[in-house]
């Protein structure tokens, strides 16, 4: 009778035991279709217009079109939210970008500004032949 009593009592424990484990797993938060709570703005001094869903492209366009030396487009594309900059003054360009998953990544491109706009809006991208590549980094959320 002991053993059987022993039996019984280790299934009840680990019964409640597994139980705990499920409703804790459950309570956890999970990803949804919302984007993350992330702070990403331009730096100051930057005139930043919302140009919607764009691609590099349409953004690259905006820009060039811009007379502002330091200006800015903010868009979406593939469900990131990015701020395209074009520093005149400073010679780059800069792409802020904040992924749905939370992660925020800046690339700046040195050099030649309205070079680089010119190739994007012909190529889509920034890496204009003979000129520096760009560098990255996570900014972090």
């Amino acid at each position: 009778m002991r053993p059987v009593v022993t039996i019984a009592l280790s299934i009840l424990v680990l019964g409640g035991i597994s139980w705990a484990v499920i409703a804790e797993l459950e309570t956890q938060p999970t990803a949804s279709d919302e984007p993350p709570a992330i702070v990403l703005m331009a730096p100051d001094g930057f005139n930043v217009k919302s140009i919607g869903e764009a691609t590099l492209e349409a953004a690259a366009t905006a820009l060039r079109a811009s007379s502002d030396s330091r200006a800015g487009v903010e868009y979406i594309a593939d469900g990131d939210r990015i701020i395209f900059l074009a520093d005149r003054d400073g010679q780059r360009v800069v792409e802020m970008r904040a992924s749905r998953s939370g992660t925020i990544v800046e690339r700046v491109w040195p050099e030649e500004v309205g070079r680089r706009l010119d190739w994007a809006i012909e190529h889509g991208n920034l890496d204009a032949p003979g000129l520096p590549p760009a560098t990255g980094k996570n900014l972090y959320h």
